[in-house]
């Protein structure tokens, strides 16, 4: 890889020497960049806990790292064709429904808060078992995404239902 030379990278590019795996790489090490570069403890977003934001980064660079890693291994594995393509745009349809999911957790979360101060209960959001909740909803979010996405990675790589679907479309 190519990391400071951009005109050495960019006559690779004219020339067409610059695989779909090389491609992969660079976007693996883009994701990972940004993840670091926004969940870094102390980088100037949401005050966590120290600890919890050490585990939410390490979280997020793991999920990072094994989801696309997956998608790319079952295309690569699949009809190998078009992974950007499909990332690109599974990535964006993934992503709202995990928005969704979201929403409908937390719509069912804040009834269950009033439902709990009704009977006089409070649901722990401070401390160290706030801190647990948090990181458990961030991973579950996670888990969300990604098994979504790689589903349907391998749903357009099973070659015999990719062609049943592209002959419908």
């Amino acid at each position: 890889m190519i990391w400071f030379k951009i005109k050495e990278l960019e006559k690779l590019l004219i020339a067409g020497k610059v695989s779909e795996f090389l491609t992969y790489k660079y976007l693996l090490s883009h994701l990972l960049l940004f993840a670091l570069l926004k969940y870094f403890p102390g980088g100037g977003g949401e005050s966590y806990a120290i600890w919890a934001s050490y585990v939410r980064l390490m979280i997020v660079l793991v999920a990072i790292s094994w989801g696309i890693g997956k998608t790319f291994e079952i295309n690569r594995t699949g009809d190998n064709k078009d992974y950007f393509k499909r990332l690109i745009s599974l990535s964006l349809v993934s992503s709202l429904r995990t928005i969704v999911v979201f929403f409908i957790f937390a719509a069912i979360m804040v009834t269950a808060n009033l439902v709990a101060k009704l009977f006089g209960f409070t649901l722990i959001r401070e401390g160290f078992w706030g801190e647990i909740w948090k990181l458990a909803t961030f991973l579950s979010l996670q888990l969300v995404y990604y098994y979504i996405l790689i589903s349907s990675f391998k749903r357009v790589n099973a070659t015999s239902k990719y062609e049943r679907y592209a002959e419908g479309i």
